[in-house]
């Protein structure tokens, strides 16, 4: 029995590192990616669109397929960075490159903050995965209203504030969700992959939804 309790921690233990080191070098390839970006133009968008689409849909088959399931995972990482490398190019344009660097350490800050706190305390936060789904949805609706709204030249800057502010506390909530299920969590490569793109788009959301909630404030100050 005590050899079970044993094995289960290290097992634990295993898919946590793997998580980690997944994340650690998905960082390289999004760089990667970002930095390309600006050399393909406007078609890295809908390569980032494509990409990671085909990626997260491709492993969902493979994804105890090694190293097919690395790889896609990796590749997921560069197109994610393509579209990362189009968003800070715009705000680098438009002289904005400190907001940019605001909103990377304000997520960093944030991400080592919910980090502690989810690893760390016994509340049992997986009651909220239920709540936030149906928010995720409340807020694409919102999202797609105010695209149509922008479409049809209604654009609202306080709507699109809201909208950020929405999606930074939700996916600030998701992190908290995401982390402390991967403290809890045994299982396969695969396993951890799924988890490491978990945390990696509430990361990714994360700093978007801070750099346009910085950047609407810097305009403001402007």
């Amino acid at each position: 029995m005590m050899y079970r309790s044993y094995a289960g921690v290290a097992e634990r233990a295993t898919i946590t590192g793997q998580v980690f080191g997944l994340l650690g070098f998905s960082l390289l390839f999004t760089a990667g990616g970002a930095v390309l970006a600006p050399q393909i133009g406007p078609a890295a968008f809908f390569l980032s669109l494509v990409g990671s689409l085909g990626c997260l849909i491709a492993l969902w088959f493979l994804k105890e397929k090694t190293p097919i399931n690395l790889g896609l995972f990796y590749l997921f990482s560069v197109c994610e960075g393509l579209l990362l490398g189009l968003v800070v190019e715009s705000y680098l344009a438009r002289g904005l490159g400190v907001v940019v660097a605001n909103a990377a350490a304000v997520t960093a800050a944030l991400v080592l903050g919910l980090g502690a706190y989810a690893w760390t305390t016994k509340r049992d936060l997986s009651g909220l995965s239920g709540f936030l789904t149906i928010a995720l949805f409340g807020v694409l609706a919102a999202m797609l209203v105010n695209l149509l709204l922008g479409l049809f030249g209604l654009h609202v800057p306080a709507f699109s504030l809201l909208i950020s502010l929405a999606v930074a506390v939700l996916f600030s909530l998701f992190l908290m969700v995401d982390l402390q299920r991967v403290r809890g969590a045994s299982g396969t490569q695969g396993d951890a992959i799924v988890l490491a793109i978990a945390i990696y788009l509430d990361v990714f959301n994360l700093f978007l939804s801070l750099l346009q909630i910085l950047g609407f404030l810097s305009s403001r100050d402007e």
